[in-house]
């Protein structure tokens, strides 16, 4: 018999939670990786790589001080950052 551990269950649980509004979300949609700030109906950019996406999102939730969440093509989330704790607990 397999069990999971519970940790692993939250995680799993966390990974398919929607972004809090104003958060920045990378993902792939009709052949582009884009850009959107979680909230908005439509995307802030797009590019025809996803490291040139990931790049442009990084900087904007920096600036903005809010999370990065990029998900995979498959659409659950392969990276989270939080880049207002960070600024906040670095200075």
């Amino acid at each position: 018999m397999t069990t999971t551990s519970p940790r692993v269950e939250a995680v799993a649980a966390e990974e398919d939670e929607p972004a809090v509004e104003g958060a920045i979300e990378t993902s792939f949609e009709n052949g582009q990786w884009k850009n959107r700030i979680a909230g908005s109906s439509r995307a802030a950019n797009a590019h025809d790589t996803k490291t040139d996406a990931v790049a442009k999102g990084r900087e904007m939730a920096r600036k903005r001080k809010v999370e990065h969440i990029v998900r995979n093509r498959d659409g659950k989330i392969g990276q989270r950052r939080d880049y207002d704790r960070e600024s906040n607990g670095s200075r």
